[in-house]
């Protein structure tokens, strides 16, 4: 069938896909997927969820003002409780069609960055950030270990501090690139590294399913919606299992932690703790 509306008409579409989101019907999703209409619906769905982000904090905002009028006499506890359980069921409706929005999300996502090529770019961008970052870990080490740097070094620097990269607000410098990628990852190389040796006390090793429960409570708090729906739109899974991968991998270069069978084992724990200690932002 075709849509009745055109691929630059949001408002349109916002209405056909409210109405698409009760019908399910298979055959109007695979035209809402097509290539001319992808990218417009992933738009709509996206601002969906938005919408419901800001209804959620509008309901919590009620929810305090609530029990502030309560505490105050301004409305009995009577009062009080027939709006909560008010407020909890319209909760769970949201929730029920959050949910269905984001499975539908989570595949129009896909389609839309394969067809963008997104899935392409955010490779290439992986291997060149990764190839700064081993050029600034190679000056650190050599000026670090007090040698000499070469005229190869030097001209390997320089290029690092020239080079610029497109992004979606424009160009950026790969050094700029390189020093957040090392902050992220050195944050949640402190996180893991305090989560590891609270579990271990004073065992030399935790088991990886205790690790990942922990992990999930302190981490999944701090990665957006629009994060986690990106991720989930690449079909590698869990963000907060995938950031937990890469902080072990960080963890076990640097010589701190060790995997064997389904435990972790803690080969420096004076090095876990000046890590654990450092308070990246």
């Amino acid at each position: 069938m075709a849509l009745p509306y055109t691929p630059d008409d949001d408002q349109a579409a916002a209405r056909f896909v409210n109405e698409a989101l009760r019908g399910q019907d298979p055959e109007v999703w695979r035209d809402l997927a097509a290539d001319a209409y992808v990218e417009q619906t992933d738009r709509v769905l996206l601002a969906i969820l938005d919408r419901i982000a800001a209804d959620r904090a509008h309901r919590n905002a009620e929810r305090d003002t609530a029990r502030a009028r309560l505490a105050a006499g301004e409305i009995t506890r009577a009062d009080h409780d027939r709006e909560r359980a008010e407020g909890g069921e319209r909760a769970k409706r949201t929730a029920h069609f959050e949910a269905l929005v984001r499975e539908h999300h989570r595949l129009i996502a896909a389609k839309a960055r394969r067809l963008r090529g997104d899935d392409v770019r955010d490779e290439l961008m992986s291997l060149v950030i990764a190839l700064g970052t081993a050029i600034d870990g190679h000056r650190s080490a050599v000026l670090g270990g007090g040698g000499e740097p070469t005229g190869a070094d030097r001209a390997l620097w320089a290029r690092l501090a020239e080079l610029d990269v497109p992004g979606t607000a424009g160009r950026t410098s790969l050094a700029a690139l390189v020093e957040r990628h090392t902050a992220g990852q050195d944050h949640l190389g402190s996180v893991l590294a305090r989560i590891v040796l609270d579990l271990a006390g004073d065992a030399a090793s935790v088991a990886r399913a205790d690790l990942l429960e922990v992990w999930k409570r302190k981490v999944a708090p701090t990665l957006t919606a629009e994060e986690k729906a990106d991720f989930a739109a690449r079909g590698k899974g869990s963000l907060v299992t995938e950031r937990l991968r890469k902080a072990v991998a960080l963890l076990e270069r640097r010589g701190l932690l060790a995997r064997s069978e389904q435990r972790l084992d803690l080969l420096d724990r004076p090095g876990l703790a000046e890590l654990a200690a450092a308070r990246t932002p």
